[in-house]
């Protein structure tokens, strides 16, 4: 019975182990199917992208700044400029003593030894001890490190560590002007790049292209000999050369300055231009600020209200109108209004700055007398249509064009909103805001023939012609080379009657007085922005100038004896600055009262 139990259990056992190995060859099988397709994923399918990724974990790559372009006055002075510095950086695992390490740092580059110490007890192979260190300090630490002060082992060794330091190059934006057109050049943040005016308008133009440098590198941070080096050289930023005059915006600073303190005025703003290109010469407010000292800076210094802020331009806006109404042919410079001493709008009542009977006057009259009832009747006799188109005409309902950051258009309400009201503030600048910039446009355009040109920096990017805008082109013909003469004449007696003559120089303008509004309040009782704009030669304008005050509040708030003597004394010396010859004619006298803005 045993024997056959075994004969016939056999061929079970058997099946049993023929099945375990075909399932164990079965498993092997599958196992290095699965290998030869790992395998061949590695070897051949991301062969290149997983030794990329080899490389590089074994390469360093380090940034090289590159030099930003100079910015240049129109007479060549440096605006601002990038020298040269260096970071200095170091190994610290090869910085054994850190503690005298970070003494001898303090003595050469300041700060402290604790700040110094920290940094070099931080993991890794490399930190960075010290930002923008100049060439000199960078010199006589170098030649330190290659002197020890005695014999010593410790200082051998102290010797030997501060060799291990590296010095890369990096670059440091300084302003030589210091405040001169500060507000206009701008200034760059830590990383270099432009944050504020002319940098960050022209940014792309002025910072160039980083280099870069790829060093494979072994374990312990050390080149590989026959590994990858590689060198791509920064390529620098181009330079720019700008329309402003260094010493008209310093003169025109300092006198602003000067302004805004004997008035204890809030702040102050100051335009010059020559009219007929749109060249800025100088565009500036108060309080200003030092772009080479930013830790203290505010907002307030750095913003160009000469570009930037909106306001009511009140009288000098009154040029416009005359404009408007002489090339609508609405008026003539000797048509004449009944000029009541107040006139009733609706719910409003129109009064002009002195009190007088009901006069009769021509528009040259109005205008050098600065009559708000008499511009009220200018615009009337223009109708609501016309005078609109005026404005829009001038450009209040665009932005200026000006190549600068944050400008903006002004406000101008559309013409279904406006009342008779509106169209009477309008006449004398009232109830509509722009930019000191933008009315410097809209009288340049009233005294150089009639050409609304664009206000810009930008004079020339030297090697690239090609990116510099063709100012000239964007001009635009607004009124006839005959009202512009009109207007001119009429503005020229009210430089007399103010006594705000350039000496050699006939020259023309207006002044203005306006009414200043405070959010949610209306106008404010003696709240005022006083101004005066004017331009010379009369009957060639190269020059331009407008001043406003902004809140004024002691000795006077009328914009011809707070704003018009500096007007008078920046235009003064603008015209020997720029070689401006005298014109040949005198200035002319002046009849029907004084201007009362």
């Amino acid at each position: 019975m045993s024997p056959r139990r075994t004969q016939q259990g056999s061929p079970a056992r058997k099946q049993s182990s023929q099945r375990l190995i075909k399932l164990f060859t079965g498993c092997f099988l599958l196992l290095l199917a699965l290998a030869v397709a790992r395998l061949f994923t590695v070897q051949i399918l991301q062969a290149k992208a997983l030794a990329q990724k080899g490389e590089n974990q074994r390469i360093t790559q380090l940034s090289t700044a590159a030099q930003r372009g100079t910015i240049y006055d129109r007479s060549g002075n440096v605006l601002a400029k990038s020298v040269l510095v260096y970071d200095v950086s170091a190994d610290p695992t090869l910085i054994h003593d850190k503690t005298a390490v970070a003494e001898r740092l303090r003595q050469a580059f300041g700060g402290t030894s604790a700040t110094y110490l920290d940094l070099l007890r931080r993991k890794g192979h490399y930190v960075v001890l010290v930002r923008k260190v100049d060439t000199g300090a960078a010199a006589a630490f170098r030649k330190s490190a290659l002197l020890a002060p005695s014999d010593s082992a410790q200082e051998k060794k102290l010797k030997e560590q501060l060799q291990t330091f590296a010095f890369s190059q990096d670059y440091k934006r300084v302003y030589p002007g210091a405040t001169i057109a500060a507000q206009v050049v701008g200034f760059v943040n830590a990383d270099g790049k432009g944050v504020a005016g002319i940098e960050l308008q022209y940014d792309k133009i002025l910072r160039g292209t980083p280099g870069v440098s790829f060093s494979e590198r072994d374990q312990s941070g050390n080149p590989i000999p026959s590994g990858i080096q590689k060198t791509i050289a920064p390529k620098p930023g181009r330079d720019i050369i700008l329309t402003v005059d260094s010493a008209i915006s310093y003169y025109a600073q300092q006198k602003l300055d000067a302004t805004v303190e004997a008035h204890g005025a809030v702040s102050g703003a100051v335009v010059v231009m020559n009219p007929k290109t749109g060249d800025l010469y100088a565009a500036a407010s108060t309080p200003s600020f030092d772009p080479n000292n930013l830790d203290k800076v505010t907002n307030e210094a750095v913003r160009d209200r000469a570009l930037v802020d909106l306001y009511e331009p009140g009288s000098t806006f009154k040029t416009v109108t005359l404009a408007g109404s002489l090339q609508s042919g609405a008026v003539t410079p000797q048509t004449t209004f009944s000029v009541p001493g107040s006139l009733q709008i609706g719910d409003h009542v129109v009064k002009d700055a002195e009190q007088h009977g009901v006069q009769t006057m021509s528009v040259t009259d109005i205008i050098r007398q600065s009559s708000n009832i008499g511009a009220t009747r200018i615009a009337g006799a223009m109708g609501l249509s016309a005078y609109y188109q005026t404005l829009t005409d001038f450009g209040l309902d665009k932005d200026s064009g000006i190549d600068f950051p944050g400008s903006t258009k002004g406000y101008l309400a559309p013409q279904a909103q406006w009342t008779d009201i509106g169209l009477s503030n309008a006449s004398f600048g009232q109830g509509i805001s722009l930019t000191p910039v933008s009315l410097a446009r809209c009288i340049a355009a009233a005294g150089n023939g009639g050409v609304l040109v664009t206000p810009h920096f930008l004079a020339d990017v030297p090697g690239d012609h090609a990116l510099t805008p063709d100012w000239a082109k964007q001009n635009k013909q607004i009124l006839s080379a005959s009202v512009s003469a009109e207007v001119t004449r009429i503005l020229e007696g009210v430089v007399t009657i103010d006594h705000l003559e350039v000496p050699g120089f006939v020259s023309a303008g207006k002044s203005g007085t306006a009414q200043m509004a405070e959010q949610g309040k209306g106008y404010v009782e003696g709240r005022y922005a006083s101004s005066f704009v004017g331009y010379l030669p009369a009957d060639d304008p190269q020059v331009l100038c407008l001043v406003v005050i902004f809140q004024p509040s002691k000795n006077g708030y009328y914009g011809a004896s707070v704003a018009g003597p500096t007007y008078a004394d920046i235009l003064r010396y603008a015209t020997s600055q720029l070689k401006i010859t005298a014109s040949g004619k005198s200035q002319p006298k002046a009849t029907g009262g004084t201007d009362r803005d």
